[in-house]
């Protein structure tokens, strides 16, 4: 790095216009520099003065105790001395004249870093708020996660870096770093500077220079040593606090007599006592990139050190929550269907989901198929029936309101469901379109070999998101191909029979269209007996023996053959059964997961319980000026028990009960009525069995993030909630 010139900008004086920074950096302003002054003369004289803002900037050289200067009027007015300055320089100046310096001597990207010293976040990228969903609390108080586990083996954290939001986190961690990079140059700097001069008013304002430039560095620092107290063990955080004393660490940085090599040997020691062992090359990096920065002066080196120790703790944490969840995942499925009871009986007390309307929606639905089973003399359908058929229906069918708020822990299942059932209705309208326009002497068996390589193909140009229509053309130009090639015809292109075949699918591909509707009606009516018999025959099954029956555990790797036993005899596996196929089998298995659990929980709480009459006006619903508030909901918390001198691993989890601290509003306008809850058929008592689980948990499918940093919003029980 350069050495840094001894040539000083002079504070402004009380003429200058104060001029933004982040202004000078867009209209991309010269470095302000001292005139002719050469460095060894800026080392014997008071540093020229400045003035910034005006129409025509002018630089002059001033001795320092000279009060006057007939080249400007604006100097006329006399200049303040070095004490008087440095006393009233306000924080503000201060951080202009960091900026300023910045701009000035620091390469090769100075203009750069001098903006994100002003604009970047003041705290870094990972904090210990940002990795607060990983804390043992927050996994077991999570009501969407918690549900999700029941649907995915795999379930864990992640950082969430996906779409824009991923790039924009991104960039403004690279933001932050530069500024950081920026605020270590200006320690060198101004400890150089305060070697260069003996006078009092120069020290107290270089002094003033370097208590204004810690803006991030204490805070990088803050958020290591509380991200580590949460790693280690109880006895040993008394050691991190006492080693990693910011205020300490800080002041023998600003007096250029901190070791950051021996800090980076201990913090890489203290890590690697409690890290996996395949993030050691990680940390050894950290280690090397922080002791070359420091023996040769290397502020980025520096910087990607301690971004490299930042990015370390945040997969260990990483580590010891995914490690937590696979650890709980049998006893948070186990008592799944109790907690989400007793919360969802919270979340109708406090009218954050609407009762009745789940109410109506399956009683319609049982009215309809009650009418049905009377004209075709068959037995009398069950709630059950009625839930399967109105779900199906609604998938397929409703577009505007596809599921009531009882399903609002599986609406992304639910849509990832429709989607699929589209997509199959979709193939189907294509192959049904290659063999209406293949010619008749076409064999069936050549026909259906087709059909199977268009799927294929088309499959390919959709991609996951099966989006049909808006690939018309590209699924025509395949359609054409496959039906020139069945005619034998070379080249297979032909421009008129493609026009045909991009009509058709336009027609015929619109979920608005008679063919789409017809084709997903015949689906319905063949999933729908799949389906409720699939129900009937598991939704006994506790949790746990649903997620056992319903999602396949992932695929054992093929093992060594046998060895031998004995006279030739093999230890061998039982052959497996061969199924026959059905293509309607993985839509009727995620359905029937989905309906069983859910009628575990609603049943009592909604479908079952009796109609709750409308309330005669919306102001039923807002405590009025006159009306009497019923006490304050209890909220279901969930709290680790972990086992005598244990930390990390939970033995179990007890929920206890606390005040919401939001009145619930009466029912009806009249004084203090006795409010009956919609769905609460039974009593609370009889929903709080002795243990409960929740977890923050993050699938590599699942894209939401509060803070930005992990997927899963974390989402505590509240009042509000």
């Amino acid at each position: 790095m350069p050495e840094p010139s001894g040539q000083q900008l002079n504070r402004r004086p009380s003429t200058s216009t104060a001029c933004s920074p982040t202004a000078a950096h867009a209209c991309q302003q010269a470095p302000l520099k001292g005139g002719d002054s050469s460095p060894d003369t800026a080392r014997d004289t008071w540093p020229p003065s400045v003035t910034v803002g005006s129409e025509s900037p002018q630089e002059h050289e001033i001795d320092p105790y000279r009060s006057t200067s007939t080249a400007d009027p604006a100097a006329e007015m006399p200049i303040p001395q070095p004490q008087q300055l440095s006393a009233a320089m306000t924080d503000e100046e201060c951080t202009y004249e960091i900026w300023n310096y910045i701009l000035e001597h620091m390469e090769p990207n100075g203009a750069d870093v001098s903006h994100y010293y002003e604009t970047a976040a003041i705290q870094p990228p990972i904090t210990p708020e940002s990795l607060a969903e990983l804390d043992m609390m927050r996994i077991i108080n999570n009501p969407k996660l918690r549900h999700d586990v029941n649907f995915d083996r795999e379930l864990h954290f992640r950082p969430n870096l996906d779409g824009s939001k991923g790039k924009q986190k991104m960039k403004s961690a690279d933001q932050y770093w530069q500024a950081l990079e920026g605020e270590l140059f200006m320690y060198e700097f101004g400890l150089q500077q305060k070697q260069l001069t003996t006078e009092s008013s120069e020290l107290a304002y270089w002094d003033g220079v370097l208590r204004n430039t810690k803006r991030r560095l204490p805070a990088v620092f803050e958020a290591i040593r509380d991200i580590l107290t949460t790693l280690v063990p109880d006895h040993e955080q008394k050691r991190i606090l006492a080693r990693l004393d910011v205020d300490l660490i800080m002041q023998e940085i600003t007096n250029g007599v901190c070791d950051l090599i021996d800090l980076s040997d201990w913090l890489a020691a203290v890590v690697k006592k409690h890290c996996a062992p395949m993030r050691d090359q990680l940390v050894d990096a950290m280690q090397s990139d922080i002791q070359r920065g420091a023996l040769e002066g290397d502020h980025g080196k520096l910087v990607n050190g301690l971004r490299q120790f930042l990015a370390i703790l945040e997969a260990m944490k990483l580590d010891v929550a995914n490690h937590q969840i696979r650890h709980m995942r049998p006893l948070l499925v186990d008592d799944t269907v109790n907690f989400q009871r007793r919360y969802n009986a919270h979340r109708i007390s406090v009218r954050k989901i609407d009762a009745r309307k789940c109410q109506r929606w399956l009683n319609d639905e049982l009215d309809h198929l009650a009418t049905r089973a009377i004209e075709l003399s068959k037995p009398a359908p069950t709630h059950l029936d009625a839930l399967s058929s109105a779900l199906v229906r609604d998938i397929l069918f409703n577009e505007a309101c596809p599921c009531p708020p009882s399903f609002y822990v599986d609406y992304d299942r639910l849509r990832a469901v429709r989607s699929d059932i589209r997509s199959s209705v979709s193939h189907e309208l294509c192959r049904e379109v290659l063999a209406e326009l293949a010619p008749p002497t076409v064999s069936k068996a050549d026909l259906l070999k087709a059909q199977g390589a268009l799927q294929c193909t088309i499959s390919a140009i959709v991609g996951l998101s099966g989006r049909f229509t808006e690939r018309v053309d590209n699924i025509a130009v395949e359609i054409v191909r496959f039906l020139l090639m069945l005619e034998g015809r070379y080249p297979p292109f032909d421009g008129t029979l493609l026009g045909i075949v991009e009509q058709k699918l336009e027609q015929t591909l619109q979920p608005v269209s008679q063919a789409f509707d017809k084709l997903a009606r015949d689906t319905c009516d063949r999933l729908l007996p799949k389906l409720k018999s699939c129900v009937d025959e598991h939704v006994k099954l506790s949790a746990l023996d649903l997620q056992d029956a319903m999602v396949p555990a992932a695929a054992m790797a093929s093992l060594p053959p046998p060895p031998f036993f004995g006279f030739g005899a093999v230890c061998v596996a039982p052959p497996v059964p061969v199924k026959r196929y059905d293509p309607d089998e993985d839509v009727v298995r995620r359905l029937t997961h989905v309906l069983c659990l859910h009628w575990h929980v609603w049943a009592e709480l909604v479908y079952l319980a009796p109609v709750e009459e409308e309330p005669a006006s919306p102001a039923a619903f807002s405590p009025g000026p006159t009306s009497c508030a019923s006490p304050s909901p209890m909220i279901p918390i969930a709290q680790a028990v972990y086992a005598p001198g244990k930390k990390w691993l939970p033995v179990g989890v007890t929920v206890t009960e606390v005040p919401g601290g939001i009145p619930t509003p009466d029912s009806t306008p009249n004084p203090c009525p006795q409010r009956r809850r919609v769905g609460r058929t039974a009593s609370l008592a009889s929903l709080r069995p002795s243990r409960n689980r929740w977890t923050r948990i993050s699938s590599n499918q699942s894209t939401s993030s509060t803070n930005g940093l992990h997927t899963y919003p974390t989402n505590l029980p509240t009042g509000g909630s």
